[in-house]
């Protein structure tokens, strides 16, 4: 779980990069900048780092579970909650325009993005079965995804962390996803010179199942998810969820990322990932 926001707090702001570049050349960012990422001297974290929705919802659906809410409900108060701070510090929503609508009861929610991917690793690290992750992961994404394509998403992620947890190497994970939800069959380098942003489900999630398949590290899997380009908290977010079940996540990144943790979240995490900490330093992302 901490895994996602870690993720999604370093590949905010490369995300916005992606836009600008699509907005004011019509392009994508070229190879030679996405991969300047994979340059461990280069840091995961910045002054341009945030948490973003990806890491709201991931808390919200953390909530649900382990204080026993409905999925709903909690979605609801964690997403209404932020929109009353106005816009992020990129100055922008801070949730999708199609989200939106749904907090405010506009919409139904059947939505086929990859925000229910982004969020739904709660779901397989805190259910003990298969059949439960299965059935938790549908019910923590039909509120606001229910399209068979972001169902079918959520599920290949949180049964992909439920699995590794348990005891299944990459190989026999790759096997099962190939034969129950994608194929796999993608090439780093051409990712990173022709992938072009997408927030639907299919076009992401798939993609960020293989980065986490071919990654070396924890940091590593970080590091190409977002080498990729495209939607890039989203896909660090799936792939450090998934690699965080795999690798654990190092102690130095962990503290790294806590100035970037909002107080809700950190109070939410705290116990499972800092139950040691006395002493917190803040800064102006925290509300």
């Amino acid at each position: 779980m901490l895994g996602a926001i870690i993720g999604d707090i370093a590949g905010s702001f490369y995300e916005v990069l992606e836009i600008l570049e699509r907005k004011n050349n019509k392009r994508n960012r070229s190879y030679e900048e996405r991969i300047k990422i994979l340059d461990e001297t280069i840091p995961l974290f910045t002054e341009n780092s945030s948490v973003t929705d990806d890491s709201i919802l991931t808390c919200a659906i953390y909530d649900a579970i382990i204080n026993k809410k409905d999925y709903e409900k909690c979605l609801k108060e964690y997403g209404l909650r932020e929109i009353n701070l106005g816009l992020d510090i990129y100055g922008r929503s801070r949730f999708g325009k199609g989200f939106v609508e749904w907090l405010e009861n506009e919409k139904q929610g059947n939505s086929f993005g990859n925000g229910s991917a982004m969020r739904i690793s709660p779901v397989g690290y805190l259910f003990d079965t298969l059949e439960e992750v299965k059935e938790e992961s549908r019910k923590a994404t039909i509120p606001s995804h229910n399209h068979e394509e972001s169902i079918k998403a959520a599920e290949a992620v949180a049964v992909s962390i439920f699995l590794i947890r348990n005891g299944m190497t990459k190989e026999e994970l790759k096997d099962y996803i190939q034969k129950n939800y994608y194929q796999l069959n993608y090439n780093l380098e051409d990712l990173q010179r022709n992938y072009t942003f997408s927030s639907k489900a299919s076009n992401s999630v798939p993609q960020a199942l293989y980065i986490f398949l071919v990654s070396n590290s924890f940091e590593d899997s970080i590091r190409k998810a977002i080498s990729i380009g495209g939607d890039t908290d989203t896909i660090a977010a799936i792939v450090g969820s998934i690699s965080e079940s795999y690798y654990g996540i190092p102690k130095d990144i962990k503290e790294k990322a806590k100035p970037y943790l909002k107080d809700y979240m950190y109070d939410l995490l705290k116990d499972r990932y800092y139950k040691k900490e006395k002493v917190r330093v803040k800064n102006e992302t925290n509300n």
